[in-house]
């Protein structure tokens, strides 16, 4: 055999082993574990990105799907995603202390509908309530939220009362007995507590009002992903002009969704403090069907 054709055959060899070895090759996506089998809106997150990696195979090329064995605390998330090792992706709402750590894909998961925001209260205070048209008026009632949450701080830099539990089991004994007006909640998690809060007679959901905050949440990628991010922002857009964003929000978020068209109630806009101003207008074009809004004076 000459030396030439051995180089030939050699060069032949490595070009089929490049092929199969392009072929075989594929992205691996790390996503967060789903911790709890009944919370709709991580199974909607979770069929979102594998619609969105399944819909830009032919543009970025197969891949492979994994989730974490356990959940993590949000320190650990973001510290996770920071190396890009374990975890590649996962969604959080916007978080003003992740900023320039991960990179955030501008489309809002879930069109926002966690923005609306309802209420528990007690039957005695309906009347009251019922009366509200302005947010001047609104500021008259105690709020009952979570050390730590966004909303807090949004309704405090709004000029609300609000009353801190540290305890999310103790809001509705704190409500019943009268240590604050309202307990804010976003229209799924109304139909998931809904049963339980009133059980206690004295409690209902108010159907007369509601806020409208703007509660994005979003991919977030790792640094070390720059072409995960990529593929996602393309995939989210282009299934959304498909429809398929709201079909799968319509899965998952069925009675929600029913909850907020079939409302009556005078919706009153707050400003989102915690977000940078630009952020509601570049995502608006993309939101599920936002209301008449009650603007403060």
């Amino acid at each position: 055999m000459t030396q030439v054709r051995l180089a030939t055959m050699v060069l032949a060899l490595f070009c089929t082993i490049g092929l199969n070895l392009e072929a075989l090759a594929f992205e691996v996506v790390k996503a967060p574990a789903i911790t709890d089998a009944n919370d709709s809106g991580e199974q909607l997150n979770y069929d979102i990105l594998q619609a969105v990696l399944e819909a830009t195979v032919d543009e970025f090329g197969p891949f492979s799907l994994e989730r974490a064995q356990r959940g993590m605390v949000s320190r650990r998330l973001l510290l996770a995603l920071i190396k890009g090792e374990s975890l590649t992706v996962a969604v959080s709402t916007y978080k003003a202390s992740w900023a320039g750590k991960t990179l955030v894909v501008p489309f809002p998961v879930n069109k926002g509908l966690s923005s609306y925001r309802m209420f528990f209260a007690r039957k005695d205070s309906l009347a009251s309530l019922a009366k509200v048209e302005s947010v001047a008026q609104l500021k008259a009632f105690r709020f009952g939220q979570g050390r730590g949450w966004s909303t807090a701080k949004t309704l405090e830099d709004n000029g609300f009362t609000v009353v801190y539990s540290d305890s999310y089991l103790a809001f509705s004994k704190m409500l019943s007995a009268n240590r604050f007006d309202l307990f804010m909640r976003d229209p799924q998690e109304i139909v998931w507590e809904r049963e339980n809060v009133e059980r206690d007679k004295g409690l209902t959901v108010v159907d007369s009002i509601a806020i409208y905050t703007y509660l994005p949440t979003y991919f977030n990628v790792s640094k070390t992903r720059p072409e995960l991010a990529l593929r996602l922002e393309k995939g989210l857009k282009k299934l959304d002009a498909a429809g398929e964003i709201d079909r799968l929000l319509v899965k998952h978020f069925q009675e929600a969704i029913d909850l907020i068209n079939n409302s009556s109630r005078r919706v009153f806009y707050l400003e989102n403090t915690n977000l940078p101003p630009e952020v509601i207008e570049r995502d608006k074009k993309y939101l599920y069907n936002t209301p008449a809004l009650i603007k403060p004076e």
